[in-house]
């Protein structure tokens, strides 16, 4: 890995992560599902949650990313609120 996506602030929107994520260059490892940089890591920093429609699919894009290794979290305010 050379270099980090630093990316927060999602609060549900799906739609709009995985248009971010393509623009960077991530694409869908076919064997995991999960989006994948050949060179970057992405670093979510909080916020996944809360206000948008997508949620769910927010949180499960971010899960396969992280199972795979293609991605790292930290938790925000929004998810320590809804714990």
């Amino acid at each position: 890995m050379s270099g980090f996506d630093i990316i927060g602030d999602i609060h549900g929107h799906a739609s709009k992560l995985e248009e971010r994520l393509l623009g960077l260059g991530y694409t869908v490892d076919p064997g995991t599902g999960a989006y994948r940089h050949s060179d970057r890591l992405a670093v979510f920093v909080g916020d996944l949650i809360d206000r948008g429609p997508e949620q769910l699919r927010v949180l499960e894009i971010v899960k396969a990313m992280v199972d795979s290794g293609s991605a790292r979290i930290v938790m925000g305010n929004h998810e320590f609120n809804a714990i």
